[in-house]
């Protein structure tokens, strides 16, 4: 019976390598993406990671980013590489420029529908012609196609976006999100295409791939302070209003989270007012009004609350997001007022709760509930839309004013679905989502926060988390402004303006404002609202360029593009004849953006036969897992050879049985 055991523990490893998902698999159902199991190869062999060095050089005048990311492709080996890279990049990112160089020749991409844009793709490689495509498969995830790159060659795809800075308490925030998250797919996927998994590196496996990260700020006002709560930068002042900032070091251990770069302005002031641009190539004129709102007002009388906490405990928050996460709550559920009501509900596969119906605020139920938090263990899948359904549906209690709290690190890809199941159902209450860890989902954070009439907060780790709770508690008690009104007057005629409607704002974040106007600006803009405590707030801005900034702003057609853009993809329909995507494809295009429904290809003209007896090959570019993920998140592992793979599955077995007979022998 022991040699039957022992041959079956032998076995077992063997079973599991032949399960291991290979990285041309694109079903969309399974609980992960895929690791690549990277090989060592036969000599001649082609390089499987061709993607050599990604530069990032961005330019910030007052709030507005300029962006330009390099990636250097090469190919050390003997076949012709198609190079695959899966990439994340800002939830507010106007991308509107791609170039292509090979050697000496540079080619300009053009935006063309999507699906137009991948057969002319397809065509050039068929016909021996190096090409790029940049598609996206979400509004912050992108995917380069490098295609027919020849032995020997060196490639250099280089992406344009712009972006707003919108600040919050007077801090500013630059953030080059670096590494795609894992994803849990659950067989509901949003949109028309599959999601494409990407495979990832194991933790501490470093990526040959490097990284470098340079920053001009030109803000226009006297900077009091910048740092890098992320990475180790070296900042260079060239004036009381202008600094510079780049990484210590270019490794590729650099990638493995997001970078994010604060500054506060001296005075806490920031670029309240108007910004301008006539556009010659649309014809159109763009606008961009920053308002300030007023200081939070700390109300006596605030009426009870009923709170519900969501948690997520799946596999990709185990260990330190979902320390980070205890630890918020603990200072959030310690923090609860008397006249608070409260549950917890915990979720992964499944979900649990804590009372079937809410608490009263007293020690024992704190207690109760902190046990129940602490007890928690990461692992399994990530059922957000199930979990949601069931807090949404939790009775409130009577006479109080319902707060959904998310806690999450966002690793789904079935994000809209939950924003229409959240609109739809949350009532007169809010969501206020907290995103934790090094590289969230801030799509699904921030479109939930829209979707729930909340604010997105991002808690980057465990020493972020009382300032977070604090923050969190002052925005649910008061909100800021309510009741937003803005009147244009005679003298500013307006139209195309985004947001069309303006929710309650909870956080000190300027109010911005897209739209386009028509004739000669003049006269003033008023804008009216409830600020803490009921008072009245009224402010009257004159239709001037704002302090510290140039009359004209190109990218404010780009910016306006993105902002009615976004508006329309959180309620995208997922009906490939809706008027939505029509909308959108049309922006897109007359724009030059990257978007769901169009992309970017450029095509070199040379045609360049491939060597004789090369093959060619499609290489997906690993990414490190983020910062604190473990690689359990994903159930699998990346490794040098597959027989090293091999080893160590079997090495499992055997200490599998030795446990077993251990124990076995010890009962005996």
């Amino acid at each position: 019976m022991k040699r039957i055991l022992a041959f079956l523990c032998f076995l077992l490893p063997l079973s599991l390598l032949a399960e291991t998902p290979h990285p041309d698999d694109e079903a969309d159902t399974t609980e992960s993406p895929y690791f690549v199991i990277l090989s060592g190869g036969e000599e001649g062999a082609s390089e499987p990671l061709p993607l050599k060095h990604t530069e990032v050089v961005s330019r910030i005048a007052g709030c507005i980013a300029e962006v330009e990311v390099r990636q250097q492709y090469r190919n050390t080996g003997g076949k012709v590489l198609e190079a695959v890279y899966v990439f994340p990049g800002s939830t507010r990112a106007a991308v509107h420029g791609l170039e292509l160089a090979i050697g000496e020749r540079r080619i300009a991409a053009k935006i063309a529908e999507r699906e137009a844009a991948k057969a002319e793709y397809e065509q050039a490689k068929a016909e021996n012609k190096t090409a790029a495509l940049l598609e996206q498969e979400r509004p912050n995830v992108f995917r380069m196609s490098v295609g027919h790159i020849l032995p020997g060659d060196d490639v250099e795809v280089t992406l344009r976006y712009t972006e707003l800075l919108r600040p919050e308490d007077g801090h500013y925030e630059f953030v080059f999100p670096n590494v795609v998250g894992p994803r849990y797919g659950n067989g509901t996927a949003d949109g028309n295409r599959t999601w494409t998994a990407n495979p990832h590196l194991l933790p501490g496996v470093p990526t040959p791939a490097t990284l470098s990260i340079h920053v001009e700020l030109a803000a226009g006002m006297p900077v009091r302070e910048a740092m890098s709560p992320s990475h180790r930068v070296k900042i260079d002042y060239d004036g009381p209003d202008r600094l510079r900032t780049d990484l210590e070091t270019r490794d590729g251990e650099n990638g493995d989270r997001d970078f994010v770069l604060r500054y506060r302005l001296a005075g806490d002031e920031i670029a309240s007012g108007l910004l301008l641009h006539e556009d010659e190539a649309t014809g159109e004129n763009y606008f961009l009004l920053t308002v300030q709102p007023p200081a939070r007002v700390k109300s006596a009388d605030i009426p009870g609350r009923d709170y519900v906490f969501v948690v997520d405990v799946s596999g990709s928050m185990n260990g330190f997001p979902l320390d980070t996460a205890k630890k918020l709550l603990r200072d959030l559920i310690g923090g609860l007022r008397p006249t608070d009501r409260f549950n917890v509900l915990l979720f992964a596969g499944d979900s649990r709760l804590l009372a079937e119906t809410p608490l009263a605020v007293g020690r024992g139920e704190i207690e109760r509930a902190l046990s129940f938090l602490d007890a928690a263990r990461g692992g399994g899948g990530t059922e957000l839309g199930m979990a949601m359904e069931r807090a949404l549906a939790l009775p409130v209690s009577e006479g109080y004013s319902r707060s959904l709290i998310l806690v999450t690190d966002g690793y789904v890809d079935f994000e809209r679905s939950i924003f229409r199941s959240v609109r739809e159902r949350l009532g007169q209450g809010n969501l206020f989502p907290l995103g934790i860890g090094s590289s969230v989902n801030r799509f699904l954070i921030e479109g939930l926060a829209r979707a729930g009439r909340g604010e997105p907060v991002i808690v980057l780790g465990p020493d972020e988390a009382p300032a977070a709770a604090e923050k969190l508690r002052e925005m649910i008690a008061s909100p800021v402004l309510t009741n937003v009104a803005v009147d244009y007057g005679k003298g500013f005629e307006v139209h195309s303006v985004s947001p069309g409607a303006f929710p309650d704002v909870f956080a000190q974040r300027p109010l911005s404002i897209f739209g386009k106007f028509r004739g000669k600006p003049d006269g003033e803009i008023h804008v009216s609202g409830i600020g803490g405590g009921g008072r009245e707030i009224s402010l009257d801005l004159p239709v001037t360029p704002a302090k510290g900034t140039t009359s004209d702003n190109p990218a404010l057609r780009f910016l306006w593009a993105r902002s009615r853009i976004a508006e329309l993809a959180d309620d995208h329909t997922l009906d490939p004849d809706s008027e939505t995507k029509k909308e959108v494809t049309s922006l897109g295009l007359t724009h030059g953006l990257l978007t769901e429904f169009t992309s970017f290809v450029a095509v070199d003209t040379e045609v360049r036969a491939a060597p004789e007896g090369a093959g060619e090959e499609t290489v997906r570019q690993p990414l490190p897992l983020p910062q604190g993920v473990p690689a359990s998140a994903v159930g699998g592992g990346t490794v040098p050879e597959p027989a090293t793979f091999l080893l160590w599955l079997t090495g499992m077995g055997a200490y599998a049985c030795r446990r077993f007979f251990g124990k076995r022998r010890k009962e005996s």
